[in-house]
Order: C-alpha cells, then sequence, then structure tokens
C-alpha cells in the first residue's frame, strides 16, 4: 500500500494566495482580505479556514495510493468540528459541523483529520497510537471510545454565557465592536422572517429581533450570517438564539466537479447523527441564496488546548470513534493491516506541506 508522495501534488509554490483566493468564489474580495489574515494566526488556523483547498490539492493522487472506498465524509474533520449537540433524545458528543459533509474517499479524510492534529500538536507518539487505534477500531479488533460523562461540557452554563454575550434583556447588544453586530437591512431582514415563518411547525417561536453578523474567521468566513432572537410559543417560553448562516458548496463538492445533491444535507444528518433529530437544523431559501438555520443554544465544545494530557487523549479517541464508524462501510472486505502505516507515512507529506504554504503564505 503505497503512500502519498510529494511527488503525486502539485508543487507547493502553485499554491499561492491566487489558489486560495480561487477556491474561494463564494466570498466577497474585501472579505477574503479579512479572511485571509485572520487564517494566518497559525498554522492549524490557516488549514481549517480553506477546507475546499485540501480536496482540490488532492485531485491528481492516483486512485491506487488510496486504500478503501468511498463513503458520506465529513470533508472538513478537524479536533475543532466535535461537540455536544442537544438532539431531541438528550445530548450526544458528535461531528458537529454538517457544512462540507459528502461524498468521498474515506482514508483522505481521516488524513485531513490526522494532518489537522498534527499541525496542532506535536506529539508523534501519540498520533502513531491514534492512527493504529483507527485501524484496529476499523477492523473491529478495537471497541469505540465514549466521550467520558466527566469531560461532558456544562451545556446550560454555554446557553447562560452565550445569551449573556449576545444579548442584554429581549435585546442584542448592536453596536458593540467586539461582537460585529448591527442592525439587519430591512428588505433582506424582512425576506428572512419571511421564509422562516414558511418552516410552519419546525420553527414554532415568535421572533424578537434580527441581526447582522460579521465573521471573518474559519472555513465559513467571509459568508453572512445572521443572528436571531426567539421566544418559544409554548411550554416555558425560553428564549431561542438561533442563527442563519449562509451556504456554499460543500467542500467534498470540490473533488465531484461541483456536483452536489440538493439533499445533501439530509443525507448528511441521516448518515453522520445517525437518525438524531435537532431541533433547528434546515436549509432556509432566501431568493438565490441558501440558509442553514441552526440554534445556538443546546450546544457546547471542549477547547483542546485547557484540557490535561489524560483527558485529551480521551477526548481524542473519541473523535477517532467517531470517524472510524463513519468511514466502517468504506473499508469492508479490504486488508488493512498497513493502513497505519499509510497514514503515518502520508501523513509526513501532507504535514509538512501544509506549514510550508503556510510560511510561504505568512511570508507574502
Amino acid at each position: 500500500m503505497r503512500p502519498i508522495q510529494e511527488s503525486d501534488l502539485p508543487p507547493v509554490k502553485e499554491l499561492t494566495r491566487a489558489f486560495f483566493r480561487a477556491v474561494s468564489p463564494h466570498v466577497e474580495p474585501i472579505e477574503f482580505e479579512e479572511k485571509w489574515r485572520s487564517a494566518l494566526r497559525s498554522p492549524m488556523r490557516f488549514m481549517r479556514s480553506f477546507p475546499q483547498a485540501w480536496h482540490v490539492d488532492l485531485l491528481d493522487v492516483p486512485r491506487s495510493k488510496v486504500p478503501g472506498g468511498r463513503c458520506l465524509c465529513f470533508g472538513d474533520a478537524h479536533p475543532e468540528n466535535f461537540g455536544l449537540i442537544t438532539f431531541t433524545v438528550g445530548p450526544r458528543y458528535v461531528f458537529n459541523d454538517l457544512d462540507d459533509a459528502g461524498p468521498g474517499l474515506a482514508a483522505l479524510d481521516a488524513l485531513r483529520y490526522f494532518t489537522v492534529l498534527r499541525l496542532l500538536l506535536d506529539d508523534r507518539k501519540a498520533l502513531g497510537e491514534l492512527m493504529e487505534l483507527y485501524e484496529d477500531m476499523l477492523q473491529g479488533n478495537e471497541p469505540l471510545r465514549e466521550l467520558p460523562g466527566s469531560l461532558h461540557p456544562d451545556v446550560a452554563a454555554r446557553d447562560a454565557r452565550q445569551l449573556a454575550k449576545w444579548t442584554e434583556g429581549e435585546a442584542f447588544r448592536l453596536g458593540e465592536p467586539a461582537l460585529k453586530l448591527s442592525r439587519a437591512e430591512a428588505d433582506l431582514g424582512g425576506k428572512l422572517l419571511e421564509a422562516l415563518g414558511r418552516l410552519g411547525g419546525r420553527a414554532d417561536v415568535d421572533v424578537i429581533e434580527l441581526a447582522h453578523r460579521d465573521r471573518d474567521s474559519g472555513g465559513s468566513g467571509g459568508l453572512e450570517r445572521y443572528l436571531i432572537l426567539a421566544r418559544e410559543r409554548g411550554g416555558e417560553r425560553r428564549l431561542r438564539l438561533l442563527e442563519l448562516k449562509e451556504t456554499t458548496h460543500a467542500a467534498t463538492s470540490w473533488n465531484n466537479f461541483l456536483h452536489e445533491d440538493e439533499d445533501r444535507l439530509d443525507r448528511a444528518k441521516a448518515s453522520i447523527w445517525r437518525g438524531l433529530e435537532v431541533p433547528f437544523y434546515v436549509e432556509v431559501q432566501v431568493g438565490r441564496s441558501v440558509y442553514l438555520l441552526r440554534d445556538r443554544l443546546g450546544r457546547a465544545s471542549l477547547d483542546i488546548d485547557d484540557l490535561k494530557k489524560s483527558d485529551l487523549r480521551a477526548v481524542l479517541e473519541a473523535q477517532v470513534s467517531i470517524l472510524a464508524r463513519q468511514h466502517a462501510e468504506a473499508f469492508v472486505g479490504i486488508d488493512l493491516r498497513d493502513l497505519d502505516d499509510w497514514l503515518r507515512e502520508s501523513l509526513q507529506v501532507t504535514s509538512k506541506r501544509w506549514f510550508k504554504v503556510y510560511e510561504r503564505a505568512r511570508k507574502g
């Protein structure tokens, strides 16, 4: 099983600022400038800011050098895209960002996760053990790990902090520079609220206020976002903090000629969340734009930079378990005894490559 080599990829010098601009057509020029500056804060932030670039960069890798087959992939697998979501059956630790999920090669999906992890952590021994664990889980030689309950973040406390951060009473904190919140334009705001009303029972809330939010970092940097402060119509009439986030092609679509099935999000939810339902997670069309409506409450993530070593290992094993469970169908009937070697050797190429790209970008 031959690993990916540098010769299988375009020369590093071709991954210029112009290349990253070309794979970000959904971002306006001024917003791209802000996104670019934000991405240069660290190698890990740089790589996760442009998930489309990962898929385009690997287009010419010979299929013979990629073990396994296809499945519905995460598309932007990295350690900060996992967290606790409160589903109708209660909180579960899951892959929590489906923006870039879609059909792809499982081995490359896993390689992206371990490449970002390598840029984040300088612990090759731990990385090697996690890759071996991934292989063992795929083969059924190791049981999947759940995130220990003791490490579950406090969702209620996080909800309270979110409401305190963005609102005061029943109004948004408009005009505070750090929040980058402003009053939504009346025309578009009206269209967004009209689209929300068309959802019927799936958005059974009374809207109090709508605000525009600027966001220039991360993979979704540069896409339009709106926050909705609302109150439930029944029961305890709790305050809800919803978000409308403009969508674009999923990163996985870039390895498939930008083809994307209309039901991509529904398939991703069904496959990755295994039938779990969440009150708000649906696409809303307004004119030519499509927005993802999701709840900013009822969810929480762990800051892996703040975890002690043993807790970090437990979190990463839980994440690797989610990867292995999702990818298992792509490796049925395949001899995987050398998969961890393929990952380890391919990772040496991709991690060095992305660090070089980051350094070249930082130096201008």
